[in-house]
């Protein structure tokens, strides 16, 4: 089967997937996951500071908590969750590309375990985190090359839907409940540019990211 269809058929699978009340729930905090590291990552290169928090949960929401002190620095890092995310898919959909499957599921462990080390410290996110680190670690324990090209490929896909699912999420709420739209509230509140605007930025940037995504690596 050529790899592009096999994307295709991961697309959809990834895309019935999310509609699942418990296996939907676990693959998408795989892009939480993400999306909380970025915030963390981005307020650790500003303040200096590795001791930030991220919670995981049941819901596949999470929350990164961070201390800085700058306007600018406040803002990098609230914009620095959706547009991590896009990227990421954009980078593993390369790798995708190149056949480097391997390089994606290290990536994810390394991601899991830096995360548990440094930042994860709810109960839910811990277990969901090692269990996560569990599976993928013994596929490359036993070198399931198939089982690691077609997980590589899923998780890939995953992360792509779910960026845009959860921009699209974040658009939607900075129209129609604008002072619970998670970052598009807090950078509208730091910038006092309209949470509306920062909704749409995400998800425009996310449709962005699919786009290059198609035309790069599919079409």
């Amino acid at each position: 089967m050529e790899s592009t269809t096999l994307i295709y058929i991961y697309l959809a699978i990834a895309l019935v997937t999310s509609q699942m009340p418990v296996l939907g729930v676990y693959t998408a905090l795989c892009n939480t996951l993400l999306h909380e590291v970025f915030h963390v990552i981005c307020a650790a290169c500003l303040s200096g500071r590795v001791v930030h928090k991220i919670t995981l949960n049941k819901d596949a929401s999470g929350l990164a908590v961070t201390s800085v002190n700058s306007r600018f620095a406040r803002v990098l890092i609230f914009y620095a969750g959706y547009t991590g995310s896009s990227l990421t898919a954009i980078a593993l959909f390369y790798l995708v590309n190149k056949g480097h499957f391997n390089t994606i599921i290290y990536f994810f462990i390394t991601l899991a375990v830096i995360s548990v080390l440094l930042w994860v410290r709810n109960f839910y996110g811990f277990l969901w985190a090692i269990s996560f680190i569990s599976l993928l670690g013994f596929m490359v324990y036993k070198k399931y090359e198939i089982v690691i090209m077609h997980t590589s490929i899923f998780l890939s896909s995953v992360v792509l839907l779910q960026s845009i699912f959860t921009a699209f999420t974040v658009c939607k709420l900075s129209f129609t409940q604008r002072k619970d739209a998670g970052d598009a509230t807090s950078l509208a509140q730091t910038t006092l540019i309209p949470a509306a605007v920062w909704g749409t930025v995400f998800f425009g940037q996310s449709l962005y990211a699919g786009y290059f995504v198609m035309k790069n690596f599919l079409i």
